[in-house]
């Protein structure tokens, strides 16, 4: 029951925030930008409520488990950048700088591959929407932020669990799962992920 509860807060709330996305009516921003940049703070949801709230996120923006998250990121006011290895003055790949609500750039290494990229934006998108929509929402007074892919803690275990709702969404997946009879490789080729993300989504899912 509670886990009922906490799902329909969470679409509620994003009611509002995808509204605000469509109509591009936010919360305005007074005074200058500063140069900071906050870093991001858990939002405290279950690994459950995340992962339906990426998937909601995903519907609402007509992603389909596979295709290009490009359009996303730009439905979303975003833009990606490729990062050159030769420019010692980029911004780390693997992460993500918001100037405001529906401003944000996302940057990925330029020599890793599609399915480690794919899950990057998706990862990124999940410290945009939690981390920074969800946080503002909800008082946190957050101007700019930026989220580097650093370490293990909490608020990257939560962008992961979003990145992983978002891209592989529990009820195609198992569907797919069970019609290509269990096998991990071309699940993972049809969802547009690595083996392992494949595998432990099967986990995760309760279908293996």
């Amino acid at each position: 029951m509670a886990r009922t509860v906490e799902t329909i807060a969470i679409s509620q709330e994003f009611t509002i925030s995808r509204r605000e996305l469509m109509l591009g009516k936010f919360d305005s921003i007074k005074g200058p930008f500063s140069m900071h940049y906050s870093a991001p703070y858990e939002c405290g949801l279950s690994k459950a409520a995340v992962d339906s709230f990426a998937s909601q996120v995903a519907t609402h923006f007509g992603y389909r488990p596979g295709t290009s998250l490009t359009p996303i990121v730009e439905k979303m006011g975003g833009t990606i950048h490729i990062q050159n290895v030769l420019d010692f003055n980029r911004i780390p790949s693997g992460s993500i700088r918001v100037e405001g609500p529906a401003r944000f750039e996302i940057f990925l290494a330029a020599h890793t591959g599609p399915a480690r990229d794919r899950f990057t934006i998706a990862h990124e998108l999940g410290h945009y929407v939690l981390h920074y929509l969800y946080a503002r929402q909800n008082g946190a007074q957050i101007e700019r932020l930026e989220a580097q892919r650093y370490g293990s803690g909490r608020v990257e275990w939560e962008a992961n669990w979003f990145a992983a709702g978002f891209l592989m969404p529990t009820e195609q997946f198992a569907e797919r799962y069970r019609a290509l009879k269990g096998v991990i490789p071309l699940l993972a080729d049809e969802f547009g992920v690595s083996v392992d993300a494949a595998r432990i989504r099967a986990e995760f899912v309760g279908v293996r």
